[in-house]
């Protein structure tokens, strides 16, 4: 049996009242040359017996996996392990596809020559209600580094998509400084985009965003509390090893990092020392060393 095309990945914990509408919208697609992979994270609720129950019913493969909870960012690269496809998304517990939302993006990456050295088709998203969260792209392609996205054309909100799963796989990460650490931000692989290639990017929504303000587990909603400050200590660290050349010529980003950086990574009781250490460069190590002192009032 062949392998599908696209693995769709969705880890979740405790989220059996969110993962019919997951469903629903996968079983909805016009494209179905994809696999479904759910890994558990230590759920309490039916999430098993309710996946079971999808299986009998779906005509696209299903794959389940149960695991001791290790938070999403790990389950997410056990996910890239376990793919079959050729092309990877990540899909939330809690979030939904248009129908059409797998048949455009496979057919936007059959349009891409390899010579232009794309490693992710990123497209828009919408509310619940319709609403476009965030700005759309200038133009339709858009081609750009997620840096120039975010800090050049000041494109901001949420984004989706598509990558390849060979490149989810060369991207370089200590798993064993991460496990057991609770949060861990998603920048601290996607900056790691940046170092392979760029984004294709089109002014399609191909993913709904359902913004559940009321659910205490949405780790949206409590991002900044201190109790992340590990993960988010080593989010701005990656960013600022992966940019910091860019001090140079867009200074405030990655001076607004470091100050994240050192604000969090004291919450998290890092000597100065460690700090610089985990650092690649000399121009963030000096620059750490100076704004030490400032760090309490960040």
């Amino acid at each position: 049996m062949k392998n599908p095309l696209v693995t769709i990945l969705t880890p979740t914990y405790n989220r059996a009242h969110t993962l019919p509408r997951v469903f629903e919208s996968l079983q909805n697609q016009t494209f179905k040359d994809f696999e479904w992979l759910v890994i558990d994270d230590g759920s309490t609720d039916k999430t098993k017996e309710l996946v079971e129950a999808f299986q009998k019913i779906s005509d696209f493969k299903i794959r389940y996996y149960h695991q001791e909870n290790q938070h999403k960012f790990l389950t997410f690269f056990r996910g890239i392990d376990l793919a079959e496809g050729k092309y990877f998304s990540p899909l939330d517990s809690d979030d939904a596809l248009p129908k059409d939302s797998m048949e455009i993006l496979v057919n936007t990456w059959e349009q891409i020559n390899d010579n232009q050295n794309i490693v992710f088709v990123s497209t828009l998203c919408e509310d619940q209600f319709g609403k476009i969260v965030g700005d759309q792209f200038p133009k339709d392609p858009f081609i750009c580094s997620i840096f120039d996205m975010r800090y050049k054309y000041k494109i901001k909100g949420d984004k989706w998509g598509m990558g390849k799963t060979e490149i989810y796989k060369k991207m370089k990460l200590n798993f064993g400084d991460l496990a057991g650490k609770g949060f861990i931000p998603e920048g601290v692989f996607q900056f790691q985009f940046d170092k392979l290639g760029l984004h294709y990017c089109i002014n399609k929504v191909t993913r709904i965003y359902f913004r559940d303000k009321d659910d205490e587990q949405s780790l949206a909603n409590q991002f900044y509390d201190k109790k992340n400050a590990f993960g988010l200590a080593e989010n701005y660290k990656a960013f600022l090893n992966t940019y910091s050349s860019k001090i140079w010529s867009n200074p405030m980003p990655v001076l607004r990092n470091l100050g994240g950086y050192l604000k969090f990574s004291k919450i998290d009781g890092r000597s100065l020392g460690k700090i610089t250490s985990e650092l690649k460069t000399t121009e963030m190590k000096v620059l750490a060393n100076l704004l030490y002192p400032f760090s309490k009032f960040i």
